[in-house]
């Protein structure tokens, strides 16, 4: 059942996304190529024009990359909590397969989408001779990850990206969760309480920067003071993965939260428009 609602899933979701993102690569192209009949952006008579043509272009990537994540959510609050939930919940399906079936769809488009927003900018702003050097230069970055020298720092950002769109998704879904506990107006209860979700994680997350920074710029300038003592660039290396793994470990801890919270709202709390 979990294979089914996955495929129903990514059946209903795909055409539209593809349709916009492919939208979003045509003005990619026109922009670019209004930017170079305009002689780009060196400071001459139409660069004015060219510089909000570039802009244009941005904000339309931008949009297309927050509606995509939004959408996605929205498809979980629509069809499970609201009148076309009273069709889903009557599927022999439990919690964690609607959860899993239609949050991998959601992961999948959030991922893909990341992808889509890079190659569009290259589109936007790269010359050929820049495309050439970047697809010359991937492998070897992607090679150095696994060299013995490649520092902790980089893998735990990484793994970091990874987990991204994993935490992304699921902390929509326990927004929607939330919203569905309002008698009234739960789509802008969902909206609020992602919002309000957001707020305290980085009011958290900066109480965790001021956990380690002081303690990270101390090393630092210690390490400038004594210039070519190399013997400070490990403690230094050492609170910036301190940094980072509790950083992960809050991330982890709020989607292992946020998972369950959905979970049980659904299993116990479903109040369905």
């Amino acid at each position: 059942m979990l294979k089914k609602i996955f495929k129903y899933e990514w059946k209903t979701i795909c055409p539209l996304l593809l349709a916009v993102h492919g939208v979003g690569l045509v003005i990619a192209v026109i922009c670019r190529i209004g930017i170079r009949l305009m002689d780009g952006l060196d400071g001459n008579d139409n660069s004015l024009m060219a510089i909000l043509l570039m802009m244009a272009a941005v904000m339309a990537i931008g949009c297309i990359v927050a509606y995509t994540y939004f959408y996605t959510g929205y498809r979980f609050y629509k069809s499970v909590f609201t009148q076309q939930g009273y069709l889903t919940n009557t599927l022999p399906v439990t919690a964690d397969q609607l959860i899993w079936g239609k949050g991998f769809t959601a992961v999948i488009w959030v991922s893909l989408n990341f992808l889509w927003a890079v190659i569009a900018l290259i589109i936007l702003i790269a010359s050929p001779s820049d495309v050439s050097e970047i697809l010359h230069e991937l492998p070897k970055a992607i090679a150095s990850l696994f060299s013995r020298d490649t520092p902790a720092f980089v893998w735990l950002a990484v793994l970091s990206t990874l987990l991204t769109p994993f935490s992304m998704t699921i902390q929509i879904y326990a927004s929607a969760a939330i919203g569905n506990l309002f008698m009234g107006h739960k789509l802008l209860a969902t909206i609020g309480s992602f919002f309000g979700i957001s707020f305290i994680q980085q009011i958290l997350g900066l109480v965790i920067l001021a956990i380690c920074g002081p303690h990270l710029t101390r090393i630092t300038y210690q390490a400038q003071e004594i210039e070519g003592n190399i013997s400070y660039y490990t403690p230094v290396l050492n609170t910036m993965n301190l940094m980072m793994i509790l950083t992960l470990a809050f991330s982890v801890i709020c989607a292992v939260g946020f998972y369950f919270l959905c979970r049980y709202v659904l299993d116990h709390k479903l109040n369905l428009e």
